[in-house]
């Protein structure tokens, strides 16, 4: 890898734009609408491609493609299944919260049943938001800074380690991303998600085209490759983690409780125009993940013809790719698709803590623009805390980061589930009191199971909503609730 001054132009040209977005776009923050839902005046397009940017971040860029890499193609069962959960979401929960003008997703919580359930749940957000990012970030950096010190070692004598290169990535990047949130708020947020979804989709599809200039006989790969099942999609094997099945149940279990109980997600949907351009948005998100998804795996099973035989971890395959492979400048636009995947989720994380904090709990930090910086402050300690940790650390808690809204998402989808099943909206009559115990027993006891036994999301979700429920059904004769608002 020849990191050159073309590279260093490319960063700088990316950088630049993402500031001049936020500049740009953004707009006067009068109020708490225009700050934290633009107005309520964006698009569906922007809007739907903003969830997709926020829920892609720089481990996704670099290790999905190592899944066809190693495997083939069935995860895409799975991502199918995010589309049919965001479409449940889309017609049963969305409708819930859009009429009521609300900018947190939990205020419904509290008008339904109550201020203490209603911190309660967000509470639980901000805590998965904090922790998850944090560690998010992190494991984001870490590619970043081993790419730039091969980097650095071919242009300097005496390059700084890769903790320092980290340490400095990590400051940087969360720099850039709090002044462009702090600037234009929510409206800077979704359109510089916009301009870097297309930053790393393009980064993607440049990696592609470089593959597919290197590798021989590509017809002749393409048909032993269908022959060995390289490319199967659909998988019929139940004893397979991603038997067709439990994929797409799985799939739409986890995009039912992230995008329909997330408030990071939910708010693009209550920024839309209209409910239907809300449920175009959430839908049409699932469609673009599909694709992207598709290009990602595409560039595993190239990788897989580039490096057959060779012993690579799959999560390792394409940054080897990138360092070995890449030329210059075009090192510095998939440098800029990997830091565009990190920042768009940070940005989003950010300005979602801001506003829970303000309308949850009324938190104001004296304005919303100190509160965002606030937040940008608290996810760096987060992420940072990773970086001083001794390296045989960091492993379990880079896991158990990631698993953490697998622990949540399931009792906090169930509350709102509440209005839509009426079987459960008949029997399960708990109150305020009633509702944050049941929660918190819930969630702490689906934490010790997935803690245990190692399941993932497939299963934790589905337990974490029984769970909510049976506790919900039994502290509805301790506190019973005495009207239904």
């Amino acid at each position: 890898m020849q990191f050159g001054w073309g590279d260093a132009l490319i960063l700088f040209f990316y950088f630049s734009l993402v500031l001049y977005s936020g500049w740009k776009s953004g707009k006067s923050d009068s109020d708490s609408s225009e700050f934290f839902l633009a107005g309520k005046t964006l698009s569906w397009i922007p809007l739907s491609l903003s969830i997709v940017a926020t829920e892609t971040s720089a481990l996704t860029f670099l290790t999905v493609p190592g899944m066809s890499f190693s495997g083939n193609f069935t995860f895409l069962q799975v991502v199918f299944g995010y589309i049919v959960g965001r479409t449940i979401v889309s017609f049963f929960l969305l409708p819930l919260v859009y009429h009521h003008n609300f900018l947190s997703v939990y205020e419904w919580v509290g008008a339904k049943f109550g201020k203490s359930s209603q911190k309660v749940m967000s509470g639980l957000f901000s805590f998965t938001r904090l922790l998850g990012d944090g560690v998010r970030l992190f494991a984001s950096t870490l590619p970043v800074a081993f790419l730039l010190q091969v980097a650095l070692g071919k242009m300097l004598t005496s390059p700084p380690s890769e903790y320092w290169i980290g340490v400095g990535t990590l400051v940087f990047v969360m720099a850039i991303t709090a002044v462009y949130t702090m600037q234009g708020g929510f409206r800077s947020v979704v359109w510089v998600d916009t301009v870097q979804y297309f930053i790393y989709i393009f980064g993607g599809l440049v990696a592609l085209f470089i593959l597919l200039g290197q590798t021989d006989q590509l017809s002749s790969k393409l048909s032993e490759a269908i022959t060995s099942g390289k490319l199967n999609v659909l998988d019929w094997n139940f004893s397979h983690p991603y038997f067709f099945f439990w994929a797409v149940i799985g799939g739409a279990l986890l995009s039912l409780g992230t995008h329909g109980a997330d408030q990071m997600f939910v708010q693009r949907a209550l920024a839309a125009k209209r409910l239907k351009d809300a449920q175009k948005a959430m839908i049409g998100s699932g469609i673009a993940v599909f694709v992207q998804m598709i290009l990602f795996l595409a560039i595993g099973t190239l990788l897989y013809f580039r490096y057959a035989g060779q012993d690579i971890h799959q999560d390792k395959v394409f940054s080897k790719f990138i360092v070995e492979e890449v030329p210059t400048p075009i090192l510095g636009l998939i440098l800029s698709g990997i830091l565009a995947s990190t920042m768009s989720t940070l940005s989003s994380s950010i300005n979602s803590l801001a506003l829970t904090a303000s309308v949850d709990f009324g938190w104001n930090f004296w304005n919303r623009k100190v509160s965002t910086l606030f937040f940008a402050l608290l996810l760096f300690l987060s992420s940072f805390f990773f970086f001083s940790l001794p390296e045989a650390y960091t492993k379990g808690l880079l896991e158990l980061g990631l698993k953490i809204s697998s622990f949540t998402v399931g009792s906090m989808v169930a509350v709102f589930l509440f209005e839509v099943v009426p079987f459960l909206r008949k029997r399960i009559q708990t109150n305020d009191t009633g509702l944050s115990i049941s929660l918190a027993s819930s969630i702490l006891l689906t934490a010790s199971i997935g803690l245990k036994s190692g399941w993932g999301f497939t299963i934790l979700v589905p337990i974490g909503m029984i769970l909510l429920w049976g506790f919900a059904f039994l502290t509805g004769f301790l506190f019973p609730r005495k009207s239904v608002h």
